[in-house]
């Protein structure tokens, strides 16, 4: 396991490389920025290699708000002792250890390299309301870029997509949505098993939430937790105080 955990991190440090730039910002802190998208909370954070003293945080703080970011994000390999009053969460990779023969699939289903377009539509409508009409696109039109989309169609509707990114022998698949008024139909299995035929020499890992049903569906499919990301966001920086 510690040498896929290991494969997996440097796919993801690749993967965020390809937005990303990465420089020194303090003892415990490197800060990753994407200056294309600086409101992408992923993209735009403090990576700690250990507990950041409060005055390394406090300068993390009014960096941010030197920039303009309404916002701040730490990430780590290891949960912190002190989160500086930050909302915690944790992010799982998740490796394919099955064959994955017994899943079950939507023979309706086509598939195809979904349009710009098409993605904003169904990302509009499931991310708009949390995040914003604007950057919603703005996101995809940044990521269509450089990224592999996969969408899945039932007649000529985009019903489920994700995004898919390769290096050293891994295929990481992020992004999944399937649209709301088509789920329990077997959309996300049958488009990760789509995934899967089409790059038989590859392993597959993926992301979930931690306290997110998705993870357990993953778990059934024979996706197995090598690896966690522990984050802690503050969205309004004005209200940390001193």
């Amino acid at each position: 396991m510690a040498i896929m955990k290991n494969r997996t991190r440097k796919t993801e440090e690749h993967l965020t490389r390809l937005f990303s730039q990465r420089k020194a910002f303090s003892e415990h802190l490197i800060k990753w920025e994407d200056n294309l998208l600086p409101d992408k909370y992923d993209r735009n954070c403090f990576e700690y290699s250990g507990q950041p003293t409060r005055e390394e945080f406090q300068s993390a703080v009014k960096y941010q708000q030197r920039i303009g970011a309404g916002f701040i994000k730490l990430e780590g390999n290891d949960p912190l002792e002190d989160s500086f009053g930050l909302e915690a969460g944790v992010t799982l990779t998740m490796v394919l250890t099955s064959r994955g023969t017994d899943w079950k699939t939507n023979p309706y289903l086509t598939f195809r390299t979904p349009t710009v377009k098409e993605l904003e539509e169904i990302e509009v409508k499931h991310f708009g309301p949390p995040y914003g009409e604007d950057f919603t696109k703005r996101n995809i039109r940044r990521q269509y870029e450089k990224l592999t989309y996969h969408g899945a169609y039932l007649g000529e509707k985009l019903v489920g997509s994700c995004y898919s990114f390769t290096s050293d022998g891994l295929i990481c698949i992020d992004g999944l949505i399937v649209d709301s008024e088509h789920r329990k139909r077997y959309i996300a299995t049958t488009l990760i098993a789509r995934i899967k035929d089409s790059y038989p020499d590859k392993t597959l890992f993926l992301h979930a939430d931690d306290d997110d049903t998705p993870k357990e569906m993953y778990k059934k499919m024979g996706f197995e937790t090598v690896d966690r990301l522990y984050e802690y966001i503050c969205t309004d920086i004005s209200a940390l105080g001193e």
